[in-house]
């Protein structure tokens, strides 16, 4: 069965090490530290992730501006994307949504729910 590939998005270099190495253990983790990153991770890649965490507060283009590109792009916009952020108001919650995330987790977070819920999405 193929190993499913997570492409982690988040200017945090410790919450990039800590979702790497505990999803690394099911899944192939792929990291960028900014939305161009990830932008040239998948324009570059011949095989896409199968997944997105997205973090929102990020500099430069925010995780809000990188979903609706992904979204817009028809190569992109199939891959489900999770967006894992500080902001917890309502309408960022509901921004987040309607841009097309499939779900929307505030840190902090458990990282064990976290996963259940990678997961289930991946299934």
């Amino acid at each position: 069965m193929k190993q499913h590939t997570i492409l982690i998005v988040d200017d945090s270099a410790n919450i990039r090490r800590l979702l790497a190495h505990n999803l690394g253990r099911k899944f192939t983790v792929l990291t960028a530290a900014d939305a161009t990153a990830a932008l040239d991770v998948l324009d570059g890649s011949a095989t896409l992730p199968d997944l997105l965490v997205i973090d929102i507060a990020m500099p430069g283009l925010d995780g809000f501006s990188l979903t609706a590109l992904i979204k817009e792009n028809p190569r992109f916009r199939a891959i489900p994307l999770v967006m894992l952020t500080a902001k917890d108001s309502s309408e960022d919650r509901e921004k987040g949504l309607k841009l097309g995330a499939a779900d929307y987790i505030t840190k902090p977070f458990n990282l064990e729910e976290f996963a259940e819920r990678i997961e289930l999405l991946l299934r």
